[in-house]
């Protein structure tokens, strides 16, 4: 009597009334499928020198005398090659990979890697190669998880050090190491190292086109917020202001108009608030003389046209105005609703003025 190669299952032996085959033949089946291990499952043709219980789960694309047992098992006994097909639910073990295999409909799936199962064959080493959880991991999302939520909390079981880091790395600054927001799987924010080394918030209508808002320089610290609306603007070309009345004051130039907020429109500045919020105004300007002198020049900041509120305005008040000495300046912190609009303005009292060209500015910018 002898055993079976793998389970050392006992065979009868010879010449006992033929009982023996049919005996023998069931236990070599059994020997062959119970705790199911190949040799491997990447060869598409016999091996040249199988040994004796030798198991192979056949490759896609079977030639020779294995044609046509793609994806079955190869038993090697008694001299020939056997074929054993498999059911749904057949359990594997490739020895050439280590990974656990699993019979389905489809085919031999790695269930270290897919179908929500992992094998302690996959992380003995400690280097799992990607997890689903709810849901299917690929190459690029090598962990996926569908949930509600997810909890990081510090390790109070070996004990740990009372902290919880997560860390994101990138190869190279001119990659991204980042976070990205979604909606219906359209990406509508993004924060982190995005291109380069500074801390960067961008966001996007569409999932295509993305806006930088905020910028934290590495070195400084310094905050940019890139899309707030700011400007800088003055006209270089003197212009002469009826008494008695406010005026708008002339614009025509820039030298800068961040989020195109500022506009001169028939010479006058004026700004349009993007967004609410609150914003700082300054306004200046210096007396010309057309031929005659005013008793007084006052500027402010008109809001939606309105005649400029005391808070906005300044006054050369009782002094006599020099021609191209004298001058007035303004600052302002406005609170506006989108869409409000702000004009520099200016009023001289008992006669007409003139401002001096390109000495004059109105400047603005969105604040936090």
């Amino acid at each position: 009597m002898t055993d079976t190669p793998h389970l050392g299952l006992p065979l009868i032996a010879a010449n006992q009334s033929q009982k023996h085959v049919t005996h023998n033949q069931a236990v070599v089946l059994l020997d062959a499928v119970v705790q199911l291990s190949v040799k491997s499952a990447a060869l598409t043709s016999a091996p040249p020198l199988p040994v004796e219980g030798d198991r192979y789960l056949v490759a896609s694309g079977a030639l020779g005398v294995w044609a046509g047992w793609d994806l079955n098992i190869a038993l090697y006994s008694d001299g020939s090659w056997l074929k054993l097909v498999p059911r749904s639910g057949w359990i594997c073990f490739d020895e050439a990979t280590g990974a656990v295999l699993v019979k389905q409909a489809a085919g031999w799936t790695d269930i270290g890697t897919a179908g929500g199962y992992v094998t302690i064959g996959s992380v003995a080493s400690g280097a799992l190669p990607m997890l689903g959880i709810h849901t299917g991991a690929d190459a690029t999302n090598r962990l996926a998880i569908k949930s509600d939520a997810a909890l990081f909390s510090h390790d109070d079981v070996t004990p740990g050090t009372g902290d919880m880091r997560l860390t994101v790395n990138k190869s190279a600054a001119a990659r991204d190491a980042g976070f990205t927001f979604q909606d219906g799987y359209s990406s509508r924010a993004l924060f982190g190292l995005l291109g380069d080394d500074n801390f960067t918030i961008k966001v996007s209508a569409d999932g295509s086109s993305f806006r930088t808002a905020i910028t934290i320089d590495k070195s400084t610290g310094r905050v940019l917020l890139n899309a707030h609306a700011r400007f800088s603007a003055w006209c270089n070309f003197g212009q002469n202001y009826a008494a008695g009345a406010w005026q708008p004051l002339f614009a025509n130039n820039t030298r800068h108009n961040d989020q195109a907020a500022f506009a001169s429109v028939a010479n006058v500045g004026v700004f349009t608030a993007p967004t609410a919020g609150t914003y700082m105004f300054g306004l200046g300007a210096t007396f010309e003389s057309p031929g005659t002198i005013p008793s007084k020049m006052q500027i402010g900041l008109s809001v939606n046209n309105a005649a400029p509120t005391s808070d906005t305005v300044t006054s050369t008040g009782d002094a006599t105005l020099t021609s191209g000495k004298t001058s007035c300046a303004t600052t302002a912190c406005l609170k506006l609703a989108a869409g409000d609009t702000v004009r520099g303005a200016i009023f001289f009292t008992t006669n007409a003025g003139r401002v001096l060209a390109d000495e004059n500015y109105f400047w603005g910018a969105q604040v936090p």
